[in-house]
């Protein structure tokens, strides 16, 4: 197995993306793309920060060994630990350039609030609907009812159309209530990676 091999097969038995991987070694995504396809070796100089990094050992990396070892320190969890796990980057950011990376990691929390206002003000528009058409479709102030109680001849042709039409206005409600919260979640999980980008 050669070292770009061993070096793609170590890490994703880590749980890391080339994000992780980059970040934890200090050098750019690229780099790691380049070390896994082969096209560059690390420096001899971080071979022990990446075995160390990695949970194998520096001789395997370098020997010609097929087989991958257990692991440097002999425990059975992912390199970083469950403390790190909640902050490791998706795989599909190994896939953007560079300078979308970088954005995406530092400002992408934005587009999550963003999100979270977007779904906010359609769930709101689509309460106020249901507002305004309950009013309007099951009888408001000025019709029969309200000068002749009881002589409305559509009361009940009005309570089935709101019937029919108020599982409709939920729609909305709900749509914009899923989008807020994915808006939330993406702005917190984007911050917390954002953050732990500043802090290495």
């Amino acid at each position: 197995m050669k070292l770009c091999d061993k070096i793609q097969t170590a890490r994703k038995r880590a749980g890391l993306s080339q994000v992780d991987l980059a970040d934890a070694m200090g050098v750019s995504r690229q780099s790691v793309s380049k070390w896994e396809t082969g096209e560059s070796n690390p420096e001899i100089g971080k071979l022990a920060q990446l075995a160390k990094v990695l949970n194998v050992s520096a001789d395997w990396l370098l020997s010609e060994e097929e087989d991958l070892p257990g692991r440097a320190d002999g425990s059975e969890r992912a390199a970083g630990g469950p403390e790190t796990a909640g902050t490791r980057y998706p795989e599909w950011m190994d896939r953007l350039p560079g300078f979308l990376l970088k954005a995406v990691k530092r400002y992408g929390w934005i587009y999550g609030v963003y999100m979270a206002v977007g779904g906010f003000i359609f769930a709101a528009f689509g309460f106020v609907v249901r507002l305004i058409t309950r009013h309007e479709i099951s009888g408001g102030s000025g019709g029969y009812g309200s000068i002749f109680p009881g002589a409305d001849p559509f009361s009940d042709i009005r309570q089935q159309a709101w019937s029919g039409f108020s599982a409709i206005t939920w729609i909305p409600i709900i749509l914009g209530l899923l989008i807020m919260l994915g808006g939330i979640v993406l702005a917190v999980c984007l911050r917390r990676w954002g953050k732990k980008d500043k802090t290495e």
